[in-house]
């Protein structure tokens, strides 16, 4: 055991050897990160190249889950303030899109309207400016109980 400790701490070549892999290494990470600056560069660049347009898009909520038994969404009565936003981006991009989302609010088990400020989804190569959260309101209502059958006379 001592004899493998004095290799270690007294060998000049393990200690050469040491060195140059810690170079070595040293320098592969600089090169990837210099790759990797130069890379981000050239996206930056080839964005700068496209025609950027504005736009403003209408905002739809989306809803995820279920009122609880006996409740339901009010029909037409879902609101978004501001209920559009400004959107930048590539011309290209920005011709296929018509509408921003949110991101999905979720109603499972409640019986009350529901008052929240959540985000936009993003948008594929758009940059939403201005307003970064939505007011939504989601007005819950009891189901309207379905009349029942008259009983016939027998």
């Amino acid at each position: 055991m001592l004899r493998i400790k004095k290799w270690i701490t007294h060998n000049f070549w393990l200690k050469v050897i040491s060195l140059i892999l810690a170079v070595t290494t040293w320098s592969y990470v600089t090169w990837q990160l210099k790759n990797a600056k130069e890379e981000e560069e050239r996206t930056m660049f080839s964005m700068i190249h496209y025609d950027f347009v504005s736009k403003v898009l209408p905002i739809e909520v989306i809803i995820a889950g279920k009122a609880r038994n006996g409740y339901e969404v009010a029909q037409g009565g879902i609101t978004a303030s501001p209920a559009d936003c400004l959107v930048i981006g590539p011309k290209n991009i920005l011709n296929d899109i018509t509408i921003a989302r949110t991101v999905p609010v979720d109603i499972s088990g409640h019986s009350k309207d529901i008052d929240k400020r959540i985000s936009l989804a993003p948008i594929p190569g758009g940059i939403v400016t201005k307003d970064e959260f939505i007011k939504v309101h989601i007005p819950i209502v009891k189901t309207p109980e379905e009349p029942k059958p008259a009983p016939t006379a027998q």
